[in-house]
């Protein structure tokens, strides 16, 4: 099978995080040990007081409090701790410029600052003034070059997150290269509400011809990942405009990959932290389907399917989908799949006979040829796991 969806498949790069996350695991490492060995390192030194002191530390000193928002488990969080928080260059000028201060989101006061950080990926690295306002934010690891740009940003007043919002704010898109900026510096800071919000907004504003521009196009393959979008809308009723301009491979490689993401988006997260699945939008989603004979349109379903039960912690109707599809050919079935199938029911589920059922998938991904040694035990570690 050629086209997997992005959430059960990651690319090479991705691929090689994950093995090196899992090898760091395995080490039982944990992140607080890493911070605490960087004390005898000329790293980033962490301030271990109450919030409010930190608040008021920033306020006397006036400086930019720099917060490294992470989780126990989390792999690209650790390879943050040990390899760049450690190094020396790092550390002087974290150490000179900012109050530093780690939490771990799992934990107050972590938990208590999550919502307010808009923190829903890890790690997620923040510089906020005293006030609690957000100047610059990232999401996810990154090399020590790159680490200190990003701090850089925030320090000496280049365009960051804070310039771009208020500037939004106040003038809207007030030209092209603007909002191509300002969505990589959404993108960049995991700001994904936000980011829909503008470029839903831009789309709506356009005229219809507007949208056939290359320009314009671009910024569809790149930001509409949901198709009750008014430009991806146009772009379903006006296909073949799309592909005498853009050729139909890549036309139809959007439309496919967006109706994939979009029936990974059927559930709508409650203000408790659960999900409800969205009758109209599923119903909307399946008649766009069946409407533009959207290519693969079972397969689609299918992950749907998946998807939705997961959300919903349905664990009976995930794991007899994944089984009859896996049976039927109709999902894929490659390691990193196999692993992502089995991975949340070891989590979540309590049932001995779907515990069962996710290790038999474990198997399958033993039985691939050539596996990797690492993959190897992390298969093997997962199944004694899920029968335990």
């Amino acid at each position: 099978m050629n086209s997997i969806p992005k959430f059960l498949l990651m690319n090479k790069i991705k691929t090689i995080l994950v093995c090196l996350s899992f090898c760091l695991f395995f080490c039982q490492e944990s992140y607080a040990q890493l911070q605490s060995d960087s004390k005898d390192h000329a790293g980033i030194k962490f301030e271990h007081s109450s919030w409010q002191e930190i608040i008021k530390k920033a306020k006397n000193e006036n400086k930019l409090i720099f917060i490294d928002a992470y989780t126990s488990w989390c792999g690209p969080c650790k390879m943050m701790a040990k390899n760049v928080f450690t190094d020396t260059e790092v550390g002087t000028f974290f150490n000179q410029n900012f109050v530093n201060v780690k939490f771990d989101m799992e934990k107050e006061p972590g938990l208590s600052l999550k919502s307010k950080l808009r923190v829903t990926a890890y790690p997620t690295l923040i510089f906020i003034d005293a006030n609690e306002k957000i100047v610059h934010k990232a999401v996810g690891s990154m090399p020590k070059s790159d680490f200190l740009k990003f701090a850089n940003k925030a320090l000496k007043g280049e365009m960051n997150l804070s310039d771009y919002n208020e500037i939004y704010e106040k003038e809207g898109v007030s030209d092209y290269k603007f909002l191509v900026n300002y969505l990589k510096v959404l993108e960049s800071a995991g700001e994904n509400v936000k980011l829909k919000m503008v470029i839903g907004k831009y789309f709506d504003d356009l005229t219809s011809d507007k949208l056939l521009s290359r320009e314009n196009w671009d910024l569809v393959k790149k930001y509409i990942n949901n198709t009750d979008n008014k430009a991806f809308q146009y772009l379903l009723n006006n296909q073949e405009k799309f592909e005498n301009l853009f050729g139909e491979k890549e036309v139809g490689d959007k439309i496919y990959y967006t109706f994939l993401r979009q029936g990974n988006q059927l559930c709508d997260k409650t203000e408790s932290g659960d999900f409800h699945l969205n009758l109209e939008r599923k119903s909307q989603f399946e008649a766009d389907l069946e409407k533009f004979n959207i290519k693969d349109k079972a397969m689609i379903l299918a992950y749907s399917e998946i998807s939705t039960a997961r959300s919903l912690n349905d664990w009976k109707t995930f794991v007899s989908t994944v089984s009859k599809y896996l049976k039927s050919g109709l999902i894929d079935k490659s390691v990193m799949s196999l692993y992502n199938y089995a991975l949340p029911v070891n989590r979540a589920a309590d049932d001995k006979e779907l515990r069962a059922e996710a290790a038999k998938w474990c198997d399958m991904g033993l039985a691939t040829e050539n596996l990797d040694a690492g993959f190897k035990n992390t298969f093997l570690k997962l199944k004694a796991e899920l029968l335990k």
